[in-house]
């Protein structure tokens, strides 16, 4: 399934909205990465040798670099140029969907009928989310993820799909290949004859994640959570188009409610490094309770790792989380996640954390995998 496959709960462009977007992606993918390497070389030639003439020796840590680079003109610019990029691309799906809403909702309503669904939606007003998540406009998309206009409002829901879509071709990531497929695959690989019969999906946001579990293990039962009403909404609505029932809550993953070893998997999709070290340790602790024995719990994210990243590098880096709305970007990058699926209960001969690639080679992804 690919990443972003083609469903009637999806907004579609005019041709102008189109060449917009095609226009801000290409923007995008330039500034974030020609010109940023372009920082390096000014940094190394020049910004630097000022900086240890006016202190004595050369920036040595992330800190030390980024008072030297934040200083500069040429940094400020190319910042204010990235931050941009991000701005208009929620702008620009922002202006398909309020045009495309009314549709939608008709859409949304016939998908949702209970009399013809095919999976269940549950939503419960009391789940409190994480400061992280409630204070912050992750991404900076509008809103926030709790975004919620009231009873059938999805489109934070739809805000994430398209503005992730916009996103992963803007950083020449291959949208062929769903993370939920890129995870199906890593399974078969690492544990063969592996058919889980109850799969679970942490945080599941808008369910481009969920739906690739049911596809693949078709006898499965299939359920997801998240703590935004919005996002759930469409999630339930986009699986439901594509004819794939899975059963949505609203519910936090730290402490998910779901009894003792319910789970023969345990999934979760770019979603540690939107938690704090708290969070994050209370849902691998969650997994653990869950899973039955030899069931799985595998965790996919994004591969920044500061252990293996010289200081410049952890300065740039760091720039999502000044400015890209990612308050737990360095707190993950940072984590040992192997210790922390061993302090949750898994042994560490059962542990893996590593690297896995898209089909197409395009990325390559963090997984952090035990099995109980």
């Amino acid at each position: 399934m690919a990443r972003n496959p083609d469903h009637a709960m999806q907004a579609r462009p005019t041709h102008d909205e189109r060449a917009r977007q095609a226009f801000i992606g290409a923007y995008k993918l330039h500034v974030g990465r020609t010109l940023r390497r372009a920082n390096r070389a000014f940094f190394d030639a020049d910004t630097a040798p000022a900086w240890a003439a006016r202190h004595g020796h050369a920036p040595r840590s992330a800190a030390e670099i980024g008072d030297a680079m934040q200083a500069d003109p040429r940094w400020q610019l190319w910042s204010i140029l990235q931050r941009r990029g991000q701005e208009l691309m929620w702008d620009a799906v922002s202006e398909t969907l309020a045009r495309e809403e009314p549709r939608l909702r008709a859409v949304h309503a016939r998908l949702t009928d209970p009399a013809h669904r095919r999976g269940s939606l549950e939503l419960d007003p009391s789940v409190a989310a994480p400061p992280g998540i409630r204070d912050t406009e992750i991404h900076l998309q509008p809103g926030g993820y709790l975004r919620d206009r009231g009873p059938g409002d999805f489109l934070a829901g739809a805000l994430y799909e398209a503005g992730g879509a916009l996103y992963s071709r803007a950083q020449g990531v291959g949208t062929g290949e769903s993370k939920g497929e890129i995870i199906v695959r890593f399974l078969a690989n690492r544990y063969p004859g592996f058919t889980p019969r109850k799969i679970l999906d942490l945080a599941c946001s808008a369910g481009a994640s969920s739906t690739p579990y049911a596809e693949a293990f078709p006898q499965a039962e299939v359920r997801a959570i998240d703590v935004g009403a919005g996002l759930l909404r469409y999630a339930h609505a986009r699986a439901e188009a594509l004819g794939l029932a899975v059963h949505f809550h609203q519910r936090d993953a730290a402490a998910t409610g779901f009894p003792d070893g319910s789970f023969d998997l345990v999934v979760s999709h770019n979603a540690l490094h939107e938690m704090s070290r708290e969070t994050a340790a209370a849902m691998l602790a969650e997994c653990h309770r869950l899973l039955r024995p030899g069931g799985v719990c595998v965790h996919q994210d994004v591969p920044l790792r500061y252990d293996q990243l010289d200081e410049y590098s952890k300065f740039d880096y760091g720039w999502d989380e000044r400015y890209n709305g990612e308050p737990f970007w360095s707190t993950y990058a940072t984590a040992d996640l192997a210790a922390m699926l061993e302090g949750a209960g898994f042994a560490r001969d059962r542990i893996y954390v590593g690297l896995t690639d898209q089909s197409d080679r395009s990325f390559r992804w963090y997984v952090a995998c035990a099995r109980k």
